[in-house]
């Protein structure tokens, strides 16, 4: 144990690490991200002017992640200890151990560069370039429950610059961040007040070019042809109240009456404006209990039929699936159903593919059936077939389950697949009055943008909204209260495929061909031959 503290034991020169992590922790959603554009230079600059080795390096980076992941997923104790059932000692202890871990992606860029930086000898400028690209190589391909980049934050302030995600996607403009992190730390450590003027001046033009560019594309997507009228019910049904309906103890008919009532009072209130809503939309596992068709004739899916015949509107609603194999076996799923004004089925339900670690499945189950006994968050989804496209009518909806939302290529593959409007229901009421649900939002809206379709979020506490193909993010609800809203949401039929759409995996290539470069450049410069 002693061993194991010495070697995590911060050094005074960690100073700057830790500065780092309190500057990313504070710059990203639900904060202003004041320091965006240098929240890594404090921990790089620190790294380069002590000639840290490799072991110390990894240290440094290690500090900055452990304080930035205290700050950001600090909900992370709150679940565990509201639905996790946890003691506070054990549920901060578990936030410690996730802190310590999760995104080992940022010491590690740290290590490899400042070992090339020695066995190539290369300059400063390289090495900071190396952080910089394998930092952002980490936010993509690192596993995470929870990704998260430095892009984000620039839908969160409405800034012009993440209209250009659907050419670079939000990764790429983390990318640029962290680019200018690496710049102001090179800038720092040349102390050269000519280069800095130039330097400054260069980021200033760049940025204002960003700028201008996303103004221009924003007004490419302005002027939708199609216009659908979806009303969204948040009913405010809490995870303990989800939870003890999936285990048949109670809750279901209350359930129910909240989003019938919710539905129909804003219905009234639809067609009394002479805007009847086209399509209702209820959030994720919102219907408590099973939707297929050969389970109809239960007392709450009759219910549920009987009052789509009421009020003559397609309801677009979470639920649970129950399919038979051939073989006799039989899945059940976290899905979306379909169902038109009068009662039937208008699509295939979507069951969920990306299903959360624990919450929803357990790792090794399949193999180890007793692990999902073990479980507390119980046995478990089974996985669905991928993404699908469900028609509503003539138009094409690109379902979305939870944190499905979160992974570029889930919601590019929709795009591709024809998807003219992305929708997303999802179950924030796990994390409380957190910066998850905020976090959360802007994440997914993000796809909007990357595919340019208008996307529908839906939610059982909050945050439910809509965003528009031009990044326009609609009126919000409030969190932890019943809402019901109607959007009008318009939207391109049979839109073009984005740059981003197309050739989203372009980047990572970009970046390890320019990262070779400038090893071979770098190496070259300061007389050395890479090995």
């Amino acid at each position: 144990m002693k061993w194991i503290l010495k070697f995590f034991k911060p050094y005074p020169e960690f100073k700057g690490a830790l500065f780092s992590g309190l500057l990313i922790g504070t710059s990203y959603i639900p904060f202003p991200p004041w320091a965006l554009l240098f929240c890594f230079a404090p921990l790089w600059v620190e790294i380069l002017s002590s000639d840290a080795s490799p072991r110390k390096a990894f240290l440094a980076g290690w500090w900055t992640q452990l304080i930035l992941t205290l700050i950001g997923f600090h909900w992370i104790a709150y679940v565990s200890k509201v639905y996790g059932f946890m003691p506070w000692p054990a549920a901060i202890f578990l936030l410690l151990l996730f802190a310590a871990g999760i995104h080992l992606y940022i010491p590690a860029a740290c290590w490899i560069s400042v070992k090339l930086k020695r066995k190539l000898n290369l300059s400063q400028g390289t090495t900071l370039f190396l952080m910089a690209s394998l930092t952002a190589l980490g936010e993509m391909f690192w596993p995470s429950m929870f990704p998260w980049n430095l892009g984000y934050p620039l839908l969160w302030i409405k800034s012009p610059m993440a209209q250009t995600a659907d050419h670079i996607g939000f990764n790429g403009l983390s990318y640029l961040m962290l680019l200018s992190s690496a710049m102001i730390a090179w800038l720092w450590l040349k102390k050269d007040k000519k280069l800095t003027i130039i330097g400054i001046s260069g980021l200033g033009l760049t940025l204002t070019v960003l700028h201008l560019w996303g103004f221009y594309l924003k007004s490419q997507w302005s002027n939708p042809e199609q216009k659908i009228r979806i009303l969204q019910v948040q009913a405010n049904i809490g995870n303990l109240e989800k939870y003890y309906a999936e285990k048949g103890v109670g809750f279901q008919q209350e359930i129910l009456n909240q989003y019938f009532q919710l539905t129909e009072r804003q219905l009234g209130q639809t067609v009394t404006d002479g805007n009847k809503a086209d399509l209702v939309i209820w959030p994720e596992t919102a219907f408590p209990d099973y939707l297929n068709p050969h389970f109809l004739t239960r007392p709450y899916p009759a219910q549920f039929i009987s009052f789509l015949r009421k009020i003559q509107t397609p309801i677009l609603t979470g639920g649970y699936s129950k399919v038979f194999t051939p073989n006799g076996q039989q899945k059940n799923h976290n899905a979306l159903f379909l169902y038109d004004g009068q009662g039937q089925q208008m699509s295939d339900p979507y069951n969920k593919t990306n299903l959360l670690v624990f919450g929803e499945y357990v790792p090794f189950g399949e193999i180890f059936p007793l692990l999902k006994k073990l479980n507390p968050g119980g046995e478990g989804w089974d996985k669905g077939s991928g993404p699908q496209i469900m028609n509503f009518g003539s138009i094409r909806l690109g379902p979305q389950i939870c944190y499905e939302s979160l992974y570029p290529e889930f919601s590019r593959k929709l795009s591709q697949m024809g998807a003219e409007i992305l929708v997303n229901v999802t179950n924030d009421s796990w994390f409380g009055p957190t910066f998850e649900p905020y976090q959360h939002l802007y994440m997914t809206l993000a796809r909007a943008i990357e595919m340019r379709r208008p996307l529908v979020r839906n939610t059982n506490t909050g945050i439910t909204t809509a965003i528009l193909a031009d990044g326009t993010v609609l009126q919000q609800s409030k969190t932890f209260e019943p809402w019901a809203g109607s959007f009008d949401i318009v939207f391109q039929k049979d839109p073009d495929q984005t740059f981003f759409s197309r050739f989203g995996a372009w980047l990572p290539l970009f970046i390890l061909l320019f990262m070779g470069f400038a090893i071979i450049i770098g190496s070259k410069k300061n007389g050395s031959t890479p090995s």
